[in-house]
């Protein structure tokens, strides 16, 4: 069972994580699609392997790895929404 002050911690770096992500991952389009298409799926396994073992290390640290649910799914909300809004900002200019 975890304590609030660590649900409240992981809660707030999951969103922050997504946000990061997010445009990471905006900036990275354009290479990630640019080259060859062996090249496009090593670039994009590699970015999510990435992603994903500072992720978990990073839960590590704050919560001794309990990762729920409910975190993966504020960090995938939260860089949808980043993405999409650098999206949309883009397309109206």
């Amino acid at each position: 069972m975890m304590s609030l002050i660590e649900q409240v911690l992981s809660f707030a770096f999951s969103f922050l994580y997504g946000h990061i992500l997010g445009i990471i991952f905006y900036k990275m389009v354009k290479y990630l699609y640019i080259n060859k298409k062996i090249y496009r799926a090593l670039n994009s396994l590699l970015f999510c392997v990435d992603a994903t073992l500072i992720y978990f290390c990073v839960f590590r640290l704050i919560n001794n790895g309990i990762v729920n649910y409910y975190f993966i799914i504020i960090t995938l909300i939260s860089s949808i929404f980043v993405y999409k809004r650098k999206f949309t900002q883009k397309m109206s200019k």
